[in-house]
Protein backbone atom coordinates (compact mmCIF):
# COMPACT_ATOMS: atom_id res chain seq x y z
CA UNK A 1 0.00 0.00 0.00
CA UNK A 2 2.90 2.38 0.69
CA UNK A 3 4.48 1.85 -2.71
CA UNK A 4 1.10 2.03 -4.47
CA UNK A 5 0.37 5.38 -2.81
CA UNK A 6 3.08 6.95 -4.98
CA UNK A 7 0.76 6.67 -8.01
CA UNK A 8 -2.69 6.20 -6.42
CA UNK A 9 -4.02 8.47 -3.67
CA UNK A 10 -5.35 6.05 -1.07
CA UNK A 11 -5.85 8.04 2.13
CA UNK A 12 -9.01 7.11 4.06
CA UNK A 13 -11.20 9.74 5.74
CA UNK A 14 -13.34 8.97 8.77
CA UNK A 15 -15.62 11.67 10.20
CA UNK A 16 -16.61 11.77 13.85
CA UNK A 17 -19.28 14.31 14.80
CA UNK A 18 -19.59 15.37 18.47
CA UNK A 19 -21.89 17.70 20.34
CA UNK A 20 -20.36 21.03 21.37
CA UNK A 21 -22.24 21.55 24.66
CA UNK A 22 -23.28 25.05 25.72
CA UNK A 23 -21.14 26.70 23.09
CA UNK A 24 -22.16 29.69 21.00
CA UNK A 25 -20.35 30.57 17.81
CA UNK A 26 -19.57 34.12 18.89
CA UNK A 27 -18.87 33.35 22.53
CA UNK A 28 -15.60 34.85 23.83
CA UNK A 29 -14.50 31.46 25.16
CA UNK A 30 -15.00 29.61 21.84
CA UNK A 31 -11.30 29.79 20.97
CA UNK A 32 -10.38 28.65 24.47
CA UNK A 33 -12.72 25.69 24.04
CA UNK A 34 -11.09 24.72 20.72
CA UNK A 35 -7.62 24.93 22.30
CA UNK A 36 -8.83 22.51 24.96
CA UNK A 37 -10.16 20.18 22.25
CA UNK A 38 -6.76 20.12 20.51
CA UNK A 39 -4.95 19.48 23.78
CA UNK A 40 -7.30 16.58 24.57
CA UNK A 41 -6.81 15.11 21.09
CA UNK A 42 -3.03 15.16 21.47
CA UNK A 43 -3.23 13.29 24.76
CA UNK A 44 -5.64 10.73 23.32
CA UNK A 45 -3.42 10.16 20.27
CA UNK A 46 -0.35 9.46 22.43
CA UNK A 47 -1.99 6.36 23.90
CA UNK A 48 -2.52 4.75 20.46
CA UNK A 49 0.49 2.69 19.35
CA UNK A 50 -0.29 2.96 15.63
CA UNK A 51 -0.36 6.76 15.84
CA UNK A 52 3.24 6.77 17.06
CA UNK A 53 4.65 5.22 13.87
CA UNK A 54 6.02 6.36 10.55
CA UNK A 55 7.60 4.65 7.55
CA UNK A 56 11.36 4.25 7.17
CA UNK A 57 12.49 3.78 3.55
CA UNK A 58 15.41 1.50 2.72
CA UNK A 59 17.81 2.69 -0.04
CA UNK A 60 17.49 0.82 -3.33
CA UNK A 61 14.51 -1.18 -1.99
CA UNK A 62 17.05 -3.68 -0.69
CA UNK A 63 14.68 -4.39 2.18
CA UNK A 64 11.02 -3.76 2.82
CA UNK A 65 10.05 -0.39 4.34
CA UNK A 66 10.03 -0.53 8.13
CA UNK A 67 7.85 1.01 10.82
CA UNK A 68 9.72 3.15 13.35
CA UNK A 69 8.61 5.01 16.44
CA UNK A 70 7.89 8.68 15.93
CA UNK A 71 6.93 11.69 17.99
CA UNK A 72 3.49 13.22 17.39
CA UNK A 73 4.25 16.63 15.98
CA UNK A 74 2.08 19.73 15.70
CA UNK A 75 1.42 19.04 12.00
CA UNK A 76 -0.65 16.00 13.00
CA UNK A 77 -3.53 18.36 13.83
CA UNK A 78 -5.11 21.02 11.64
CA UNK A 79 -7.94 23.43 12.52
CA UNK A 80 -10.16 24.68 9.71
CA UNK A 81 -12.21 27.88 10.20
CA UNK A 82 -15.52 26.76 8.74
CA UNK A 83 -18.92 27.42 10.28
CA UNK A 84 -21.34 24.98 8.63
CA UNK A 85 -21.63 21.24 8.07
CA UNK A 86 -21.66 21.63 4.30
CA UNK A 87 -18.51 23.77 4.39
CA UNK A 88 -16.74 21.06 6.39
CA UNK A 89 -17.71 18.40 3.82
CA UNK A 90 -16.51 20.63 0.99
CA UNK A 91 -13.20 21.21 2.76
CA UNK A 92 -12.68 17.49 3.35
CA UNK A 93 -13.33 16.91 -0.34
CA UNK A 94 -10.50 19.32 -1.10
CA UNK A 95 -8.22 17.61 1.41
CA UNK A 96 -8.67 14.28 -0.39
CA UNK A 97 -6.27 15.54 -3.03
CA UNK A 98 -3.59 16.36 -0.45
CA UNK A 99 -2.12 12.95 0.30
CA UNK A 100 -0.11 12.31 3.44
CA UNK A 101 3.55 11.32 3.38
CA UNK A 102 3.84 8.21 5.59
CA UNK A 103 7.58 8.84 6.06
CA UNK A 104 6.68 12.07 7.87
CA UNK A 105 3.33 11.24 9.51
CA UNK A 106 0.84 8.65 8.19
CA UNK A 107 -2.19 10.35 9.73
CA UNK A 108 -3.70 13.75 10.47
CA UNK A 109 -6.76 14.92 12.37
CA UNK A 110 -8.65 17.85 10.87
CA UNK A 111 -10.83 19.77 13.33
CA UNK A 112 -13.89 21.75 12.25
CA UNK A 113 -15.92 23.72 14.71
CA UNK A 114 -17.98 24.84 16.23
CA UNK A 115 -20.23 24.37 13.20
CA UNK A 116 -23.96 24.59 12.53
CA UNK A 117 -26.20 22.32 10.52
CA UNK A 118 -24.58 18.97 11.32
CA UNK A 119 -27.01 16.01 11.20
CA UNK A 120 -28.62 15.39 14.54
CA UNK A 121 -27.70 11.76 15.05
CA UNK A 122 -28.24 10.91 18.73
CA UNK A 123 -28.44 14.55 19.83
CA UNK A 124 -31.68 15.84 21.32
CA UNK A 125 -31.22 19.19 19.57
CA UNK A 126 -29.39 20.29 16.47
CA UNK A 127 -27.06 22.68 18.32
CA UNK A 128 -23.40 23.34 17.58
CA UNK A 129 -21.09 20.46 16.76
CA UNK A 130 -17.40 19.62 16.54
CA UNK A 131 -16.40 17.54 13.52
CA UNK A 132 -13.18 15.56 13.39
CA UNK A 133 -11.90 14.14 10.13
CA UNK A 134 -9.28 11.46 10.65
CA UNK A 135 -7.18 11.30 7.50
CA UNK A 136 -5.12 8.14 7.57
CA UNK A 137 -2.78 6.62 5.02
CA UNK A 138 -3.88 3.19 3.84
CA UNK A 139 -0.27 2.21 4.55
CA UNK A 140 -1.03 2.45 8.25
CA UNK A 141 -4.50 0.91 8.45
CA UNK A 142 -7.36 -0.68 6.56
CA UNK A 143 -10.99 -0.29 7.61
CA UNK A 144 -10.67 -2.51 10.66
CA UNK A 145 -7.47 -0.78 11.72
CA UNK A 146 -9.04 2.66 11.37
CA UNK A 147 -12.02 1.54 13.46
CA UNK A 148 -9.64 0.21 16.13
CA UNK A 149 -7.80 3.55 16.24
CA UNK A 150 -11.07 5.44 16.68
CA UNK A 151 -12.16 3.03 19.41
CA UNK A 152 -8.82 3.46 21.14
CA UNK A 153 -9.09 7.23 21.07
CA UNK A 154 -12.74 7.65 22.00
CA UNK A 155 -13.69 4.40 23.66
CA UNK A 156 -12.94 3.47 27.25
CA UNK A 157 -9.21 4.03 27.99
CA UNK A 158 -7.15 0.85 28.30
CA UNK A 159 -4.40 2.44 30.38
CA UNK A 160 -4.26 4.89 33.25
CA UNK A 161 -2.08 7.54 31.61
CA UNK A 162 -0.70 8.33 28.19
CA UNK A 163 2.71 6.92 27.41
CA UNK A 164 5.21 9.25 25.74
CA UNK A 165 7.23 7.61 22.98
CA UNK A 166 10.32 9.20 21.52
CA UNK A 167 11.33 8.46 17.95
CA UNK A 168 14.93 8.26 16.70
CA UNK A 169 16.60 11.48 15.57
CA UNK A 170 17.46 12.11 11.91
CA UNK A 171 21.06 10.86 12.31
CA UNK A 172 19.96 7.54 13.77
CA UNK A 173 17.28 7.21 11.08
CA UNK A 174 19.89 7.51 8.31
CA UNK A 175 22.12 4.97 10.03
CA UNK A 176 19.18 2.55 10.35
CA UNK A 177 18.34 2.94 6.65
CA UNK A 178 21.81 1.97 5.49
CA UNK A 179 22.16 -0.86 8.02
CA UNK A 180 18.87 -2.33 6.76
CA UNK A 181 20.04 -1.97 3.16
CA UNK A 182 23.31 -3.76 3.93
CA UNK A 183 21.50 -6.57 5.74
CA UNK A 184 19.08 -6.92 2.83
CA UNK A 185 21.97 -7.21 0.38
CA UNK A 186 23.57 -9.97 2.48
CA UNK A 187 20.27 -11.90 2.65
CA UNK A 188 19.47 -11.47 -1.04
CA UNK A 189 20.81 -14.81 -2.44
CA UNK A 190 19.07 -16.79 0.27
CA UNK A 191 15.83 -14.78 -0.13
CA UNK A 192 15.72 -15.48 -3.86
CA UNK A 193 16.24 -19.20 -3.34
CA UNK A 194 13.66 -19.42 -0.56
CA UNK A 195 11.13 -17.45 -2.61
CA UNK A 196 11.58 -19.80 -5.58
CA UNK A 197 11.11 -22.87 -3.37
CA UNK A 198 8.04 -21.47 -1.57
CA UNK A 199 6.60 -20.30 -4.90
CA UNK A 200 6.79 -23.84 -6.21
CA UNK A 201 5.08 -25.11 -3.06
CA UNK A 202 2.31 -22.54 -3.57
CA UNK A 203 1.90 -23.62 -7.20
CA UNK A 204 1.61 -27.23 -6.07
CA UNK A 205 -1.14 -26.30 -3.59
CA UNK A 206 -2.98 -24.40 -6.35
CA UNK A 207 -2.89 -27.46 -8.59
CA UNK A 208 -4.21 -29.66 -5.79
CA UNK A 209 -7.08 -27.21 -5.16
CA UNK A 210 -7.96 -27.09 -8.86
CA UNK A 211 -8.00 -30.91 -9.07
CA UNK A 212 -10.30 -31.00 -6.06
CA UNK A 213 -12.55 -28.28 -7.49
CA UNK A 214 -11.95 -25.90 -4.59
CA UNK A 215 -11.69 -22.12 -4.69
CA UNK A 216 -8.02 -21.16 -4.68
CA UNK A 217 -8.24 -17.84 -2.92
CA UNK A 218 -9.73 -14.34 -2.95
CA UNK A 219 -8.95 -11.26 -5.04
CA UNK A 220 -6.06 -9.18 -3.74
CA UNK A 221 -6.73 -5.84 -2.06
CA UNK A 222 -6.31 -2.89 -4.37
CA UNK A 223 -6.95 -4.82 -7.59
CA UNK A 224 -10.29 -3.57 -8.92
CA UNK A 225 -9.55 -5.06 -12.37
CA UNK A 226 -9.11 -8.60 -11.03
CA UNK A 227 -12.55 -9.91 -12.01
CA UNK A 228 -16.14 -8.87 -12.26
CA UNK A 229 -18.57 -7.03 -14.52
CA UNK A 230 -18.25 -4.72 -17.55
CA UNK A 231 -17.20 -1.12 -17.03
CA UNK A 232 -19.91 1.51 -16.57
CA UNK A 233 -19.90 5.29 -16.66
CA UNK A 234 -18.96 5.15 -12.96
CA UNK A 235 -15.79 3.15 -13.63
CA UNK A 236 -13.48 5.83 -14.94
CA UNK A 237 -11.01 8.30 -13.55
CA UNK A 238 -12.73 10.65 -11.08
CA UNK A 239 -10.18 13.41 -11.65
CA UNK A 240 -8.97 15.62 -8.80
CA UNK A 241 -12.34 16.82 -7.46
CA UNK A 242 -14.28 15.09 -4.68
CA UNK A 243 -17.86 15.57 -3.49
CA UNK A 244 -18.95 14.17 -0.13
CA UNK A 245 -22.44 13.63 1.27
CA UNK A 246 -23.77 11.84 4.39
CA UNK A 247 -27.20 10.37 5.15
CA UNK A 248 -27.82 9.82 8.89
CA UNK A 249 -30.57 7.35 9.79
CA UNK A 250 -32.20 5.84 12.85
CA UNK A 251 -31.33 2.15 12.85
CA UNK A 252 -34.92 1.43 13.87
CA UNK A 253 -36.13 2.80 10.54
CA UNK A 254 -34.32 0.03 8.66
CA UNK A 255 -35.72 -3.50 8.15
CA UNK A 256 -34.90 -5.92 10.95
CA UNK A 257 -33.32 -9.30 10.33
CA UNK A 258 -30.64 -8.75 7.68
CA UNK A 259 -27.48 -6.89 8.64
CA UNK A 260 -27.25 -3.14 8.09
CA UNK A 261 -24.66 -3.90 5.39
CA UNK A 262 -27.13 -6.11 3.50
CA UNK A 263 -29.92 -3.56 3.85
CA UNK A 264 -27.68 -0.73 2.62
CA UNK A 265 -26.38 -2.79 -0.31
CA UNK A 266 -29.98 -3.49 -1.29
CA UNK A 267 -30.82 0.22 -1.25
CA UNK A 268 -27.65 1.01 -3.23
CA UNK A 269 -28.65 -1.60 -5.80
CA UNK A 270 -31.97 0.16 -6.45
CA UNK A 271 -30.26 3.57 -6.59
CA UNK A 272 -27.85 2.17 -9.18
CA UNK A 273 -30.78 0.75 -11.14
CA UNK A 274 -32.21 4.27 -11.36
CA UNK A 275 -28.83 5.84 -12.17
CA UNK A 276 -27.48 3.30 -14.67
CA UNK A 277 -30.60 1.58 -15.94
CA UNK A 278 -31.29 -2.17 -16.12
CA UNK A 279 -28.47 -4.69 -16.27
CA UNK A 280 -28.16 -8.45 -16.56
CA UNK A 281 -25.59 -8.52 -13.73
CA UNK A 282 -24.26 -5.84 -11.42
CA UNK A 283 -21.86 -6.15 -8.50
CA UNK A 284 -20.43 -3.98 -5.74
CA UNK A 285 -16.87 -4.33 -4.47
CA UNK A 286 -16.99 -4.89 -0.71
CA UNK A 287 -13.74 -4.98 1.32
CA UNK A 288 -13.92 -8.07 3.52
CA UNK A 289 -11.45 -8.68 6.34
CA UNK A 290 -9.29 -11.76 5.95
CA UNK A 291 -8.05 -13.90 8.87
CA UNK A 292 -5.68 -11.93 11.14
CA UNK A 293 -2.07 -11.83 10.00
CA UNK A 294 0.49 -10.76 12.65
CA UNK A 295 2.20 -7.51 11.76
CA UNK A 296 -0.12 -6.73 8.85
CA UNK A 297 -1.76 -3.30 8.73
CA UNK A 298 -3.82 -4.19 5.64
CA UNK A 299 -5.46 -7.58 5.59
CA UNK A 300 -8.53 -7.63 3.39
CA UNK A 301 -9.83 -8.55 -0.03
CA UNK A 302 -12.06 -6.54 -2.36
CA UNK A 303 -14.75 -9.11 -3.12
CA UNK A 304 -17.64 -8.80 -5.58
CA UNK A 305 -21.14 -8.95 -4.11
CA UNK A 306 -23.90 -9.59 -6.64
CA UNK A 307 -26.64 -6.94 -6.39
CA UNK A 308 -29.20 -9.10 -8.28
CA UNK A 309 -30.63 -6.40 -10.58
CA UNK A 310 -32.71 -9.04 -12.35
CA UNK A 311 -34.81 -9.43 -9.17
CA UNK A 312 -37.18 -6.50 -8.54
CA UNK A 313 -38.82 -7.70 -5.30
CA UNK A 314 -37.16 -6.00 -2.31
CA UNK A 315 -37.45 -8.93 0.09
CA UNK A 316 -36.04 -11.46 -2.36
CA UNK A 317 -33.17 -9.21 -3.47
CA UNK A 318 -32.24 -8.38 0.11
CA UNK A 319 -32.32 -12.04 1.15
CA UNK A 320 -30.03 -13.00 -1.73
CA UNK A 321 -27.55 -10.22 -0.95
CA UNK A 322 -27.55 -11.14 2.75
CA UNK A 323 -26.96 -14.80 1.90
CA UNK A 324 -24.05 -13.98 -0.37
CA UNK A 325 -22.44 -11.77 2.29
CA UNK A 326 -22.71 -14.58 4.83
CA UNK A 327 -21.27 -17.15 2.44
CA UNK A 328 -18.28 -14.96 1.55
CA UNK A 329 -17.52 -14.14 5.18
CA UNK A 330 -17.58 -17.84 6.02
CA UNK A 331 -15.31 -18.65 3.08
CA UNK A 332 -12.62 -16.08 3.83
CA UNK A 333 -12.61 -16.98 7.54
CA UNK A 334 -10.84 -20.24 6.63
CA UNK A 335 -7.13 -20.09 5.88
CA UNK A 336 -6.81 -22.62 3.10
CA UNK A 337 -3.51 -24.35 2.26
CA UNK A 338 -3.34 -22.17 -0.87
CA UNK A 339 -3.63 -18.97 1.16
CA UNK A 340 -1.05 -20.14 3.73
CA UNK A 341 1.43 -21.18 1.04
CA UNK A 342 0.89 -17.93 -0.87
CA UNK A 343 1.44 -15.81 2.23
CA UNK A 344 4.67 -17.65 3.03
CA UNK A 345 5.98 -17.14 -0.50
CA UNK A 346 5.05 -13.46 -0.46
CA UNK A 347 6.73 -12.87 2.91
CA UNK A 348 10.00 -14.30 1.57
CA UNK A 349 9.96 -12.22 -1.64
CA UNK A 350 12.91 -9.78 -1.87
CA UNK A 351 11.67 -6.20 -1.61
CA UNK A 352 13.18 -4.95 -4.86
CA UNK A 353 11.47 -7.75 -6.82
CA UNK A 354 8.12 -6.90 -5.24
CA UNK A 355 8.59 -3.21 -6.09
CA UNK A 356 9.59 -4.06 -9.67
CA UNK A 357 6.53 -6.27 -10.12
CA UNK A 358 4.23 -3.60 -8.69
CA UNK A 359 5.55 -0.99 -11.11
CA UNK A 360 4.96 -3.30 -14.08
CA UNK A 361 1.45 -4.08 -12.82
CA UNK A 362 0.58 -0.39 -12.43
CA UNK A 363 1.79 0.50 -15.94
CA UNK A 364 -0.01 -2.38 -17.62
CA UNK A 365 -3.23 -2.54 -15.59
CA UNK A 366 -6.04 -2.10 -18.13
CA UNK A 367 -9.22 -4.11 -18.36
CA UNK A 368 -12.78 -4.07 -19.65
CA UNK A 369 -14.15 -5.43 -16.37
CA UNK A 370 -14.14 -4.42 -12.70
CA UNK A 371 -14.82 -6.17 -9.41
CA UNK A 372 -17.81 -3.87 -8.85
CA UNK A 373 -19.40 -0.76 -10.32
CA UNK A 374 -19.05 0.88 -6.90
CA UNK A 375 -17.25 0.16 -3.64
CA UNK A 376 -19.06 -0.19 -0.31
CA UNK A 377 -17.13 -0.27 2.98
CA UNK A 378 -18.96 -1.15 6.18
CA UNK A 379 -18.02 -0.90 9.87
CA UNK A 380 -20.27 -1.97 12.73
CA UNK A 381 -19.35 -0.04 15.88
CA UNK A 382 -22.04 -1.39 18.20
CA UNK A 383 -22.44 -0.12 21.74
CA UNK A 384 -20.63 -3.25 22.93
CA UNK A 385 -17.52 -1.95 21.17
CA UNK A 386 -18.12 1.73 21.91
CA UNK A 387 -19.18 1.69 25.58
CA UNK A 388 -22.07 4.09 26.15
CA UNK A 389 -23.29 5.18 29.56
CA UNK A 390 -26.59 7.00 29.78
CA UNK A 391 -26.54 7.63 26.05
CA UNK A 392 -23.00 9.05 26.15
CA UNK A 393 -19.87 7.58 24.67
CA UNK A 394 -17.28 6.98 27.38
CA UNK A 395 -14.34 9.26 26.71
CA UNK A 396 -16.37 11.48 24.35
CA UNK A 397 -14.68 14.63 23.12
CA UNK A 398 -14.66 17.57 25.57
CA UNK A 399 -17.69 16.13 27.34
CA UNK A 400 -19.84 16.15 24.21
CA UNK A 401 -21.35 12.85 23.16
CA UNK A 402 -20.80 11.44 19.71
CA UNK A 403 -23.60 11.97 17.21
CA UNK A 404 -22.43 9.69 14.39
CA UNK A 405 -19.42 8.51 12.43
CA UNK A 406 -19.03 8.35 8.64
CA UNK A 407 -16.34 6.80 6.48
CA UNK A 408 -15.21 7.57 2.94
CA UNK A 409 -13.25 5.03 0.86
CA UNK A 410 -10.71 6.30 -1.64
CA UNK A 411 -11.51 6.42 -5.35
CA UNK A 412 -9.34 4.87 -8.05
CA UNK A 413 -8.91 5.11 -11.80
CA UNK A 414 -11.58 2.41 -12.06
CA UNK A 415 -13.89 3.53 -9.25
CA UNK A 416 -15.65 6.89 -9.38
CA UNK A 417 -18.36 6.27 -6.77
CA UNK A 418 -17.86 4.97 -3.24
CA UNK A 419 -20.05 4.39 -0.19
CA UNK A 420 -19.35 4.00 3.51
CA UNK A 421 -21.62 2.49 6.16
CA UNK A 422 -20.91 3.00 9.88
CA UNK A 423 -23.27 2.16 12.72
CA UNK A 424 -22.87 3.45 16.28
CA UNK A 425 -25.61 2.47 18.71
CA UNK A 426 -28.99 3.53 17.27
CA UNK A 427 -27.51 5.61 14.44
CA UNK A 428 -26.37 4.52 10.97
CA UNK A 429 -24.50 6.89 8.67
CA UNK A 430 -24.36 6.15 4.94
CA UNK A 431 -21.76 8.25 3.16
CA UNK A 432 -21.23 8.92 -0.52
CA UNK A 433 -17.99 10.03 -2.17
CA UNK A 434 -17.75 10.80 -5.86
CA UNK A 435 -16.51 13.47 -8.25
CA UNK A 436 -18.31 16.19 -10.20
CA UNK A 437 -16.84 14.51 -13.30
CA UNK A 438 -18.66 11.26 -12.48
CA UNK A 439 -22.13 12.02 -11.13
CA UNK A 440 -24.16 14.82 -9.52
CA UNK A 441 -23.83 13.87 -5.85
CA UNK A 442 -27.06 15.57 -4.73
CA UNK A 443 -29.08 13.91 -7.49
CA UNK A 444 -27.61 10.52 -6.61
CA UNK A 445 -28.26 11.03 -2.88
CA UNK A 446 -31.92 11.73 -3.73
CA UNK A 447 -32.00 8.40 -5.59
CA UNK A 448 -30.41 6.66 -2.61
CA UNK A 449 -32.93 8.20 -0.20
CA UNK A 450 -35.81 7.01 -2.38
CA UNK A 451 -34.24 3.55 -2.47
CA UNK A 452 -33.85 3.51 1.32
CA UNK A 453 -37.51 4.50 1.73
CA UNK A 454 -38.55 1.67 -0.61
CA UNK A 455 -36.42 -0.89 1.20
CA UNK A 456 -37.79 0.27 4.57
CA UNK A 457 -41.39 0.07 3.30
CA UNK A 458 -41.21 -3.18 1.34
CA UNK A 459 -38.41 -5.00 3.13
CA UNK A 460 -39.74 -4.84 6.69
CA UNK A 461 -41.63 -7.92 7.90
CA UNK A 462 -45.39 -7.49 7.83
CA UNK A 463 -47.29 -7.72 11.20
Amino acid sequence: MYWSSATQHSDIFTILCFDAPDLCFDAPDASVFMDAVLSELRERARRIDDLCLRVLNVPGDLDWPHWVRSDIGPDAFAVHPVRTWQESLDRIGELAGDQLDPTECPWRIHVFGPIAGAPRGCADEDGAAIVLALQISHTLADGRGTAAICLGMFGEPTQDAPTRRTGPDSGRMQLMRWRLAAAGMVRLPVSVAVTAWLGLRWLAECRKAVRRGRVTGVPMAGGPWAMGVPLTELNRSPGPGRTLRVIVLDRGALPTGPSVTAVTLTAISYALDELLGPAHRRTAAVPVGLPPCPGSHNNYGNLPIDLYPETDAVGERMARIAGELTAIQQRVAIRTPVMVAGARAESALPAFLARWGLRRLETRATSDTVTGVTVVTSVNAESADLPMTGGRLDGALAGGRIRFAAGFPYLTEYMGLGHGVIGIGPVVAISVITSPDIVDADAYVDMLRRALDRVAAEGSPQP
